[in-house]
């Protein structure tokens, strides 16, 4: 728990920080959970290449805040189990994301799609390694309060610390539950 006592108290930061820029908003506070798969082979064929895709323990959670229309904050964490040359390894990560959304809150309906830019750290095969984090969601609302989640990142390595992972995509796929009114 030491290892990851600092990053949480980023997250808490970072949420304490989202809140007060909501404070002229109705913001929206939206719960996500599912499952997660771990691109690390770096072969380029992204999520097609299912026999080199890591998913024994495939779980994600993460809360975003919905400051205005076009602007959400969130934390989200991972946890999996990578398998590199035979060696496995538990995977865990926590990522803080900024995300701009290309259809404003008042224009759309049922479907949000935005851009992610983000930074956070994972840890395997007991080292620690902080990443950059680009990418794209999608959420497709069946009622105003429930949806289906999908994520696509990139998570690049700043330091080389952990050469079994280094950079690696992640795709999420879930539910994501809005606290709070709908649009």
């Amino acid at each position: 728990m030491m290892k990851f006592k600092k990053p949480l108290i980023f997250a808490a930061f970072l949420s304490i920080f989202a809140l007060h820029l909501s404070a002229q908003e109705n913001p929206h506070l939206k719960i996500a959970f599912g499952l997660n798969v771990i691109d690390n082979s770096n072969d380029k064929q992204g999520p097609w290449a299912i026999h080199t895709l890591d998913f024994n323990t495939p779980f994600f959670l993460g809360a975003d805040y919905q400051v205005n229309q076009k602007w959400s904050f969130g934390v989200n964490t991972s946890f999996n189990k990578l398998k590199v040359l035979g060696v496995e390894s538990s995977f865990f990560s926590m990522n803080a994301d900024a995300n701009y959304y290309f259809v404003s809150n008042a224009s759309r309906t049922f479907i949000d799609f935005y851009g992610i830019l983000g930074g956070g750290f994972y840890n395997a095969f007991d080292n620690t390694a902080v990443t950059i984090n680009p990418g794209l969601g999608f959420n497709y609302w069946f009622s105003s309060n429930l949806g289906v989640n999908v994520t696509a990142k990139g998570n690049f390595a700043v330091n080389k610390d952990v050469p079994e992972v280094r950079n690696y995509y992640q795709y999420n796929l879930g539910l994501i539950w809005r606290l709070g009114e709908g649009f």
